[in-house]
């Protein structure tokens, strides 16, 4: 929309109640530096609502410290919007009345000061009351205002704020018209005629006299409007001037009953819906019902909290997701789970879901164990509260083999059973998997895009247990690499036999993945990681999305399509998870967006601050793994800007290597980066003597492997060649691990992966260099095809790396 010709200025007001993924998006605006069209983003909120643990504290915090590291990422000017002075109250007052000398109305303006402490709606109001009730006059005789200044100050000393100033006025309005403010006030910032209408008609139900109603509905609207209460929107709307008219309308109503009173519209609101017409206004009046602070069993009113909830975490709204769930388990009766055992768990389920995502952990349990205390629920209408314990056991405390035991135990008694390890239990999962592959390909695409949703609750809670395990396998190590093969066999089978489930498309893309790690066949991974994403978009549930994108891009694509590519997808990928409340794979997605920065060449300094902004979202997600994953990163970056005293020694800000506990999959991304460290700063002995532990090598393979394994085998390649150029005594041995990564990186190469030519171009340099007399002609040819290649690509990095051996050489 906006180009340098003609700037795009976005005006977002009350950002006080924005949600966190719209200040991400906007954060995102804000810090694209690649983006060069002229784009001026106008925010406001309230600084008396944003306290310092407000989610608008931490976006405000993120772009300062952007701007502090990077005045050319962004120009950020804070104006605070502070009340008028005593002096503009004066000149304000001057201007409305026509009055020249400033002596004049200065007690005027000292009195409307300390009533409205200079906020410029509650002066006016403060000035329209003094009109009505005739403190203040236009005099006719001689073309003036009058007022005196004593008798105002005695008859509005009762007048602390605003509120009270439009309560008092409003206490003066007609008993009609104030019992009409009271009603309209408990329907939110805006509401319709309809919905007003529904709810008057029984005004005589919640107490206000029908005997003293002589107008209808829309004469009363039109004297609301008229006073400045209320003002019209399109779609027979209407909504308040200002939420303190709101807040003081609500205010007519007797603090003592007022509950009781908001209760009652919301039960009226209710009835005259209906089931099938509550879906829009399904907020407003679970709100309403829940106003009482007494407890209330009432099974359906349970049940509309059980909708809000659902409602709420569907838009991720997991505050009010855990708020409508608590609220609906107070309303069950004692005897719950013996009279509503099924909505008593549909509610625990969630509240523990929500809690879970939120990091409350403690009370994620509380409501776990209660759920499963119960042993006369079934197990399969537990599975969503063994998911959320499953969830925090693997992605907060990193323990698989628990999470993977636990998953094992549960599908046992839904009547799954898996083999036993070793070498009997890997050889029949590669066997599956294998018949798995030539189950897709053998299907006709037609038949793939026709398979019917699979609704039956079993299969349905069997296939995510499936996929919770094949991931948890999968990080967990070499040792339960069989179940991850297995688990992925069992939902593609699935979802052929049966039809779609919401994780289809993903376990279909992880199928893809294996294929590649154990055949190396990326013709048919590509095939299936194309079917994957097919699927998906066919899914009515995007549930799974986050981990299909990711899957396809890092492990799949990255041999067949240009990376730069990738960033659209994996922050799609990213929203989606977000979205979708599955913040691992979101987070997954986010971390390799930081990747993709890298491997393309970005600016050192763009890159460092992604990660920081990642790293703190990760770690208020309780995702712990990625956080460590982006943390070794982060420090390569500080080391390679110069931030850290440190070269290839992995200690600073971002991370202590000599504190760090790794895992499994954590200790990979160590060698990874670093290796890359060694080689960049010229330490080629450690980084061609780094050993890949045997716990490594299952995500080492560079096809099955991520998308930052080839830059690793690279950096190694380089490092052993250097090695060998410099010790002749081990030239040969140097030469022959060499030659391995050398070989395997061009037969990527030659299998049409775009995104290492450079790498391979390079290496061939290498390789000449080693076996060429010094100043060859046809050496430096290499060596100078090795940086245009790299030039050419946008990899400013790698070709500045290839400068230097060059120089070396």
């Amino acid at each position: 929309i906006a180009t340098p010709s003609q700037p795009l200025f976005l005006f977002l007001d009350d950002l006080q109640w924005a949600d966190v993924s719209s200040l991400e998006i906007i954060e995102l605006l804000a810090s694209d530096v690649q983006n060069k069209s002229a784009l001026m983003i106008i925010g406001c909120y309230r600084s008396n609502e944003v306290e310092g643990n407000h989610v608008l504290s931490d976006f405000l915090s993120n772009l300062h410290e952007m701007q502090t590291r990077n005045d050319d990422l962004l120009c950020l000017t804070q104006m605070e919007l502070g009340n008028l002075g005593k002096e503009e109250v004066n000149q304000a007052i001057m201007a409305l009345l026509s009055v020249d000398k400033k002596s004049h109305t200065d007690g005027l303006a000292s009195i409307c000061y300390r009533r409205t402490m200079g906020n410029p709606f509650f002066l006016f109001e403060f000035l329209r009351l003094l009109e009505e009730e005739g403190l203040l006059s236009f005099h006719l005789g001689i073309f003036q205002w009058k007022w005196d200044e004593k008798n105002i100050n005695l008859k509005t000393a009762s007048t602390e704020n605003v509120v009270d100033l439009l309560q008092r006025k409003m206490e003066k309005l007609p008993q009609e018209t104030q019992g009409f403010l009271q009603c309209i006030s408990c329907l939110g910032a805006s509401f319709t005629i309809k919905t007003i209408d529904m709810i008057w008609k029984h005004r005589r139900m919640i107490g206000i006299d029908a005997s003293t109603v002589e107008s209808g509905t829309e004469e009363l609207l039109a004297t609301l409007v008229e006073e400045n209460y209320l003002e019209t929107c399109k779609n027979n709307k209407y909504r308040w001037t200002h939420d303190n008219v709101e807040q003081a309308a609500s205010s007519l109503i007797e603090e003592d009953t007022r509950a009781s009173f908001r209760r009652s519209i919301g039960e009226i609101w209710y009835r005259e819906l209906g089931e099938d017409h509550l879906a829009p206004y399904l907020f407003e009046v679970a709100n309403l019902l829940n106003t009482t602070g007494i407890d209330v069993v009432n099974i359906d009113y349970a049940k509309i909290n059980l909708r809000a909830a659902e409602k709420a975490r569907e838009i991720s709204a997991f505050d009010s997701c855990s708020n409508y769930a608590s609220q609906g388990i107070n309303m069950l009766p004692e005897n719950k789970w013996d009279s509503e055992p099924g909505l008593a768990v549909k509610l625990h389920s969630l509240a523990a879901e929500a809690e879970g995502f939120l990091g409350h952990h403690s009370r994620m349990d509380s409501y776990c164990n209660e759920v499963l205390s119960q042993s006369l629920i079934p197990t399969l209408e537990k599975k969503d509260v063994y998911l959320a314990k499953l969830h925090r056991m693997a992605n907060a405390e990193l323990q698989y083999v628990d999470a993977i035991k636990l998953c094992l135990v549960i599908l046992k008694d839904l009547g799954c059973t898996f083999p036993g390890g070793g070498v009997v239990g890997l050889m029949k999962a590669l066997i599956s998997m294998r018949k798995t592959v030539k189950m897709v390909k053998q299907t006709p695409t037609e038949v793939l895009a026709s398979l019917p949703v699979v609704t039956d609750p079993f299969k349905l809670a069997t296939m995510t247990l499936f996929s919770r395990l094949g991931e948890w396998a999968y990080l967990a190590g070499e040792k339960f690499l069989y179940l991850y093969l297995l688990s992925t066999a069992k939902m593609v089978q699935m979802t052929l036999l049966h039809g779609l489930f919401e994780w289809s498309a993903s376990s279909l893309s992880a199928l893809g993945a294996l294929s590649l790690f154990v055949n190396g066949d990326v013709g048919t991974a590509q095939y299936i990681g194309e079917c994957a994403l097919q699927m998906q978009e066919r899914c009515e549930s995007e549930a799974g999305k986050a981990r299909t994108i990711y899957v396809v891009h890092t492990f799949l694509f990255q041999h067949v399509k240009p990376m730069q590519s990738f960033s659209k997808p994996l922050l799609e990928g990213y929203q989606s998870g977000m979205r979708t409340g599955d913040k691992e794979f979101g987070m997954w997605c986010l971390l390799f967006s930081v990747g993709v920065i890298h491997m393309t060449g970005k600016p050192l300094k763009v890159i460092e601050e992604q990660c920081q902004a990642s790293i703190t979202q990760m770690v208020e997600l309780k995702e712990e793994e990625q956080a460590s994953h982006l943390r070794m990163y982060w420090q390569l970056y500080f080391n390679l800007m110069g931030s850290s005293n440190n070269t290839v020694e992995f200690s600073g800000k971002a991370m202590d290597e000599k504190e760090v506990i790794f895992t499994d999959a954590s200790h990979t991304p160590f060698v990874v980066v670093k290796t890359i460290a060694s080689c960049l700063f010229g330490r080629y002995e450690l980084g061609a003597h780094l050993a890949i532990e045997k716990r490594d090598q299952q995500f080492m393979r560079m096809k099955g492997g991520v998308m930052d394994r080839p830059l690793f085998w690279f950096h190694r390649c380089l490092c052993m060649f250097a090695m060998a150029r410099s010790n002749k005594s081990k030239e040969r041995k140097y030469m022959a691990q060499a030659k391995r990564i050398h070989k395997e990186l061009t037969i990527s190469l030659k299998n049409k992966n775009p995104n290492i030519l450079h790498y391979v171009s390079l290496l061939n340099a290498e390789k000449a260099a080693l076996k060429q007399k010094k100043n060859n002609e046809d050496v430096r040819k290499l060596y100078n095809d090795a940086i245009i290649m790299s030039a050419r690509g946008g990899y400013v990095h790698d070709a500045a790396l290839a400068q230097e051996r060059f120089a070396d050489y």
